[in-house]
């Protein structure tokens, strides 16, 4: 691992789990010294957390961890619905022709879900809340694998930052019923049933979204999800 992805890996899980809050000023100096490197890895890692919209940086304020009002999560919602039953169906579509054919890079994929599966099971059982954040953004990241879409799994790492951010604020209230909802997915993606994955990720989307609200105080709540 580079400096540069080992610096962002440590600053997005931070800012992930809300070790550093929105409005955190990341100082690159300071960072510097704390990672024993030049400013130059730092500032390009600072970079790539811009382009998941985790930080934002103007000239002369620097560099701060960006906040995600109620209107922009509404936002990152809505087109993750959309991005997300897109990957979904498309899966499905694909999935009985693969596994039939025994498509070596399919099967790596789909071993894969199974085991973050059974991963995410166990950390449930145990109330180990903080392991699902990662979990769920890497079963997501391997359905989009299994649509074989670099562009759908592109678009979905560009808003992965903000997703695991929502889902880490949620998990107390969500994870017991979102995380069995994920085997709904597979099972009809398995099934080649575009309809129904299709539709169980768009509705785990959308109760993702109303749990996340109801959990946020009436004040904070854009009005159109009041």
């Amino acid at each position: 691992m580079s400096n540069v992805e080992r610096i962002r890996s440590v600053l997005r899980e931070r800012i992930v789990m809300g070790d550093l809050t929105a409005g955190t000023h990341l100082n690159e100096i300071a960072l510097s010294r704390e990672f024993g490197v030049s400013r130059v890895p730092v500032r390009e890692a600072i970079r790539a957390l811009e382009s998941e919209g985790l930080v934002d940086s103007k000239l002369y304020f620097g560099s701060r961890v960006t906040a995600l009002p109620a209107e922009d999560a509404a936002d990152l919602f809505d087109i993750r619905e959309e991005i997300e039953r897109a990957t979904a169906r498309k899966a499905a579509r694909r999935a009985p022709a693969l596994r039939e054919a025994a498509d070596e890079d399919w099967a790596a994929i789909r071993a894969e879900i199974t085991e973050i599966l059974a991963e995410g099971d166990a950390a449930l059982a145990e109330k180990r809340l903080d392991l699902l954040v990662g979990l769920n953004m890497r079963f997501h990241q391997a359905v989009a694998g299994l649509a074989g879409s670099s562009v759908l799994s592109a678009l979905l790492v560009t808003i992965a930052g903000s997703i695991e951010r929502l889902y880490k604020a949620d998990a107390p209230q969500r994870s017991k019923t979102s995380w069995p909802e994920h085997h709904t997915i597979i099972e009809a993606i398995d099934a080649g049933d575009v309809d129904a994955a299709g539709n169980a990720m768009a509705g785990h989307v959308r109760r993702s979204k109303r749990s996340y609200f109801r959990g946020l105080p009436k004040e904070a709540v854009a009005p159109s999800e009041a």
